[in-house]
């Protein structure tokens, strides 16, 4: 039994890998920024550490004495920055082992939206000589589900993303690639682009919607420029994330996510799993 920190635990991946690691008898300790959140890591049986993750040196005395360590954080403005403290911190007390969460987008060249924030971490990550592994995930497919109530109440998903496929992976496939770097050495020093089975516009994702719910569901993909303009109206989000995001939906559009690689199936022994059974899993969630 071997003990893990997991930054963000509370987040989509973070979470999923807490119970990925304690399925196989391993000791978890999950940071969080808040005592509410903490209490539900302890129901979940793992060790909660409060502090903020863009203040390290309030969490520098608590990061001793794993055997690897999950380094993700929120998006931000200072998000490399962020981690890069982290990581020298890391770096003080010789840490085992680095699985680092990136982005699909910090491999392409040059990096696009949220990837060169994740790039700039990445070759501090390279450059530290902690042992490490990087991730770089496509579009989650849980990240349909903040569509959901275009879905249900509209009967549309509204994306800048054209024609564009993108071979969207399922969180769970990525906690579980991140599992195994964390306790098998040989994943050290590797880049793995994790992607789901097959690629697919968003076109396909509302008419397999159409198919599911009996309903026509359109799509709409506005012009980049429109999209930039209305997106932090609409969603509330700061101007500086929505750029970023309609950079990576424009991306996409070009195909930048269309690739599909090996790297889950060949990581876990498992085929990742399909948008398909997301969508059935995850079906309610679309309906009025």
């Amino acid at each position: 039994m071997s003990r893990f920190l997991v930054f963000t635990a509370t987040g989509q991946v973070g979470s999923a890998l807490c119970s990925e690691l304690l399925l196989r008898g391993h000791e978890v300790a999950g940071v969080t920024r808040n005592d509410a959140a903490a209490g539900r890591l302890v129901q979940r049986g793992i060790s909660p550490i409060v502090g903020d993750i863009r203040r390290p040196e309030e969490l520098v005395a608590k990061l001793d004495g794993f055997d690897g360590v999950f380094l993700a954080s929120s998006d931000a403005r200072d998000q490399d920055s962020t981690e890069m403290r982290l990581i020298e911190h890391l770096q003080s007390i010789g840490t085992a082992q680095v699985v680092k969460l990136s982005a699909q987008s910090a491999g392409l060249n040059p990096p696009v939206s949220f990837g060169f924030q994740h790039r700039n971490t990445e070759q501090a990550l390279e450059r530290s000589g902690l042992s490490y592994t990087i991730l770089r995930p496509t579009f989650f497919q849980q990240s349909l589900l903040l569509m959901s109530g275009d879905v249900a109440k509209k009967k549309a998903i509204t994306a800048p993303m054209g024609k564009g496929r993108t071979a969207m992976v399922d969180v769970r496939d990525i906690a579980s690639v991140a599992a195994h770097c964390l306790t098998d050495s040989k994943h050290a020093g590797k880049i793995y682009t994790l992607t789901g089975p097959a690629a697919y516009g968003f076109s396909d994702v509302t008419a397999k919607l159409s198919d599911l719910i009996g309903v026509k569901i359109g799509y709409t993909s506005p012009p980049a420029p429109l999209a930039r303009l209305v997106m932090p109206l609409l969603t509330g989000m700061p101007r500086w994330k929505t750029t970023l995001l309609v950079d990576l939906m424009v991306a996409v559009r070009q195909g930048a996510q269309e690739q599909v690689t090996s790297d889950v199936a060949n990581i876990t022994g498992d085929d990742p799993r399909t948008l398909d059974a997301f969508l059935k899993e995850h079906i309610a969630s679309f309906l009025p």
